[in-house]
């Protein structure tokens, strides 16, 4: 029986047979949208977990709705270069910034991002149609390494607002209706202490 840290070591394994069987990536350094699936990943991909979704480490988390991604080199170890990427279909409140204030609960969203990618090893990103955004930061949806859509978890617990940035539809149905679930519980930003 595999369990734990072995069982982490083997998907690290599984996923540098992937790289070394030819599996492309684009020019952020992470897999592009159309670029072929790593075939060796899918036995240890969560079903939950889109089939074209490629495994990445966390660097780390920037705010609520970016982090730094750094793809497995050939070694099996995370090259020492990260991108940063902005999650798909969520907006989450801002952090204080160039003497601005932060908005409210934007420390409480970017902790709870955190707190969800913590403990997975490698997470699991995917692409929509549009590669980038206006800044020119990959665009991607965010599973944690048991297949935890974290993209949706925020939304559902008020931490962050569904955005629809055409064409980049592919997750808007899922994170809208976690939206609605926490506008009409009232939680997060939703709630009375954001109002």
């Amino acid at each position: 029986m595999i369990c734990g840290r072995h069982a982490r070591a083997l998907l690290v394994l599984v996923v540098v047979l992937g790289v070394l069987a030819g599996c492309g990536t684009g020019p952020s350094g992470l897999s592009a949208p159309g670029g072929a699936s790593p075939s060796a990943q899918v036995e240890q991909r969560p079903a939950a977990v889109p089939g074209d979704a490629v495994a990445v480490v966390v660097d780390r988390v920037v705010d609520g709705d970016t982090v730094r991604l750094r793809a497995l080199g050939d070694d099996g170890l995370a090259s020492p270069d990260s991108v940063r990427v902005r999650l798909l279909n969520i907006d989450a409140p801002e952090l204080p910034r160039d003497g601005q204030p932060g908005e409210c609960l934007a420390e409480q969203a970017t902790s709870r991002l955190v707190e969800l990618v913590s403990d997975s090893e490698v997470v699991w990103i995917a692409a929509d149609r549009e590669d980038r955004d206006r800044f020119d930061r990959p665009l991607r949806g965010l599973w944690t390494e048991d297949g935890v859509f974290v993209t949706e978890v925020l939304a559902q617990e008020g931490l962050a607002v569904a955005v629809l940035f055409q064409p980049n539809d592919r997750f808007h149905d899922r994170i809208a209706a976690a939206e609605e679930q926490a506008r009409a519980a009232q939680l997060g930003v939703h709630g009375p202490a954001c109002r």
